[in-house]
């Protein structure tokens, strides 16, 4: 099976604590996405982090790449970067709730064992 690849946007303000935005089923869930044809990985990760929270954020240094198997058998290829965000986290249709959370909370609010395992996998990248 050809594995799909993803942007991660791994959102990390000053005090480094990650982003986290709850959906409208009540499930936390940080910044992930697609590449859209033609975009960089950089690109797609900004993108993705500003049209689901309204940050403006910028890719501080690329942190490798992850390829794992989710639950429904898909093999994901996700490229992970860290990212410095800066604005208060804007609630759009489907969301009702975002912020920034400790990593040791973050990991504890996820609900999708799959967002968890690939936040524990970008914590071990993280140089904070």
């Amino acid at each position: 099976m050809r594995p799909e690849t993803g942007a991660g946007g791994v959102v990390v303000n000053d005090r480094g604590e990650f982003l986290l935005i709850r959906d409208r089923n009540g499930y936390w869930v940080f910044p992930k996405g697609h590449i859209e044809p033609g975009e960089t990985p950089e690109a797609a990760a900004v993108r993705e982090v500003r049209e689901e929270t309204g940050i403006e954020a910028q890719v501080v240094a690329p942190l490798g790449t992850t390829r794992y198997t989710n639950d429904r058998g898909v093999i994901r290829e996700v490229r992970w970067f860290l990212m410095h965000g800066e604005g208060r986290p804007r609630l759009e249709k489907g969301l009702t709730g975002a912020g920034f959370f400790p990593k040791p909370e973050a990991v504890r609010r996820l609900d999708f064992p799959e967002d968890v395992k690939l936040l524990e996998e970008a914590r071990a990248h993280l140089p904070l």
